[in-house]
């Protein structure tokens, strides 16, 4: 059984077979499963237990995903946050990015990807606790605080100066943010942001990369449409200036 195999996930789904079907799968590799129906029962959930990541689903009964999200962020509980939802729509997604989840998978999902999403945001979590970690995706605090414009981004407090004030931004935001101010003015391809950042080099939809820089514009640029920081090289990814 691997390290990230021991962890305790919360699933909130309220559709029942979707939820015995995660539960028997994630079992089966060996992870701790809890079910959570609706969004109050999910909140009452993680005030009580520790999970090391959650599933959720955006449309719950009581409270839906996204403002269960919000007021975990809100309470300052970072526990990785997976996505499920059957809302494709790049607004959706980007609004979830927001809101402070750290990845999403749309319905009907491929049960190896949501494994592989899963395993790696857990393993990123164990680089984040553990100071002797040899990861490198969050494990940056020699960076502190790194200005740009009118911004900084902190990675000890995974805080930014953003449009909107000071705001936590998202595990994959930070994440793609380090490879920008430590790579910048190089091309940056979006299969490398894939492979660096999901852990999945040869997936064929590059699409989750361009949400993250949606919302990373939408947070740091005056007009998405001529940016000064985060700029696209078309057909290829972007590049990021100081």
């Amino acid at each position: 059984m691997s390290e990230t195999a021991a962890a305790t996930i919360l699933v909130v789904e309220d559709e029942e077979a979707i939820a015995e079907g995660l539960r028997f799968n994630l079992e089966r590799k060996g992870y701790r499963v809890d079910l959570a129906a609706d969004g109050q029962q999910a909140l009452n959930r993680v005030a009580s237990h520790r999970f090391d990541l959650i599933l959720l689903d955006v449309r719950l009964p009581k409270v839906d995903g996204f403002e269960v999200c919000q007021r975990l962020r809100r309470d300052n509980n970072f526990t990785p946050i997976l996505i499920l939802t059957a809302r494709n729509q790049a607004d959706d997604i980007v609004h979830g990015l927001q809101v402070g989840a750290d990845d999403y998978v749309v319905k009907p999902f491929d049960l190896a990807e949501l494994l592989a999403r899963i395993e790696g945001l857990l393993r990123r979590q164990g680089w984040k606790r553990d100071p002797e970690s040899n990861g490198n995706e969050e494990e940056a605090p020699e960076l502190g605080r790194v200005p740009f414009g009118e911004y900084w981004v902190d990675f000890r407090s995974w805080q930014a100066k953003t449009r909107d004030g000071v705001q936590e931004l998202s595990r994959k935001e930070m994440a793609v943010m380090k490879i920008f101010v430590t790579r910048p003015n190089q091309v940056i391809t979006r299969r490398e942001l894939l492979a660096e950042v999901w852990e999945l080099p040869n997936h064929p939809n590059t699409r989750v990369v361009d949400n993250v820089i949606v919302a990373l514009r939408k947070a740091f640029e005056e007009n998405s449409w001529r940016p000064h920081h985060i700029h696209s090289v078309r057909g290829v990814g972007y590049r990021f200036v100081f």
